[in-house]
């Protein structure tokens, strides 16, 4: 059971769920929140609805905890290579990862709906996606898997970067924020932490948006990223 729960705040962390949101969502006390995470008066009934709210049911949550005790979760090297091959495959995998219906490859990235079907396929075969019931497709990655390994890093600085070093930042409607500071080797361990909490609350921000929003959105790229001013010499 412990295992389940410990998923569960994951996958809710991952979906972007505060426990103050999901308070708020429940009509509860925050306190009520973090005893039925531990499994403290938790309700079969109860644990289904935080399913539903993590984008998962409790049957999935147990199969997938039963995948991820026989290491079948974790991505090969050989699988980020492939995901990095086409952008396009890239951003289908995204999408299912952060819970996207794959209608918004097509409205949201212009994906021809017969090639986000083949990509959906080739992700099968990579063994990167998971088959549901009723035509859904679960990612077998949290949305807040850290891409740090070489095939990630080139697929961001060629598709990704330029985006960054091509926007106006005269604009008014430009956002960005920058801060120079002196940092010892504690501080940019600090600052790391810093970065991951950042990304989370931007699903977060991402996941509300989604359900309160009356007006339709846009797709964001936001970077959050810290360099030496002097850079060592090799």
């Amino acid at each position: 059971m412990e295992q389940l729960l410990s998923r569960l705040r994951r996958m809710l962390r991952g979906a972007g769920w505060t426990q103050a949101a999901l308070a708020i969502e429940l009509g509860v006390g925050p306190a009520t929140i973090k005893r039925w995470l531990h499994g403290r008066g938790l309700s079969v009934q109860m644990l289904g609805r935080l399913c539903a709210l993590a984008h998962t049911s409790l049957a999935e949550l147990a199969d997938d905890c039963g995948n991820r005790s026989q290491g079948q979760d974790d991505l090969t090297l050989a699988q980020e290579e492939a995901l990095t091959r086409d952008a396009n495959l890239s951003t289908i995998f995204f999408l299912i990862v952060n819970g996207w219906p794959l209608s918004e490859a097509t409205e949201g990235f212009r994906i021809p709906a017969d090639e986000a079907d083949r990509h959906v396929e080739r992700l099968e075969r990579l063994a990167l996606i998971d088959r549901l019931p009723g035509g859904r497709v679960r990612a077998r990655l949290r949305p807040d898997h850290k891409w740090q390994r070489a095939p990630m890093r080139r697929h961001f600085d060629q598709h990704l970067k330029p985006l960054f070093f091509s926007m106006d930042y005269g604009d008014p409607e430009a956002m960005f924020g920058a801060e120079t500071q002196k940092l010892s080797p504690t501080g940019v361990a600090r600052l790391r932490e810093l970065i991951e909490t950042f990304r989370g609350d931007v699903r977060a921000i991402a996941m509300e948006d989604r359900r309160t929003a009356t007006l339709p959105g846009q797709w964001y790229a936001v970077l959050a990223v810290a360099r030496t001013l002097w850079p060592k010499r090799r």
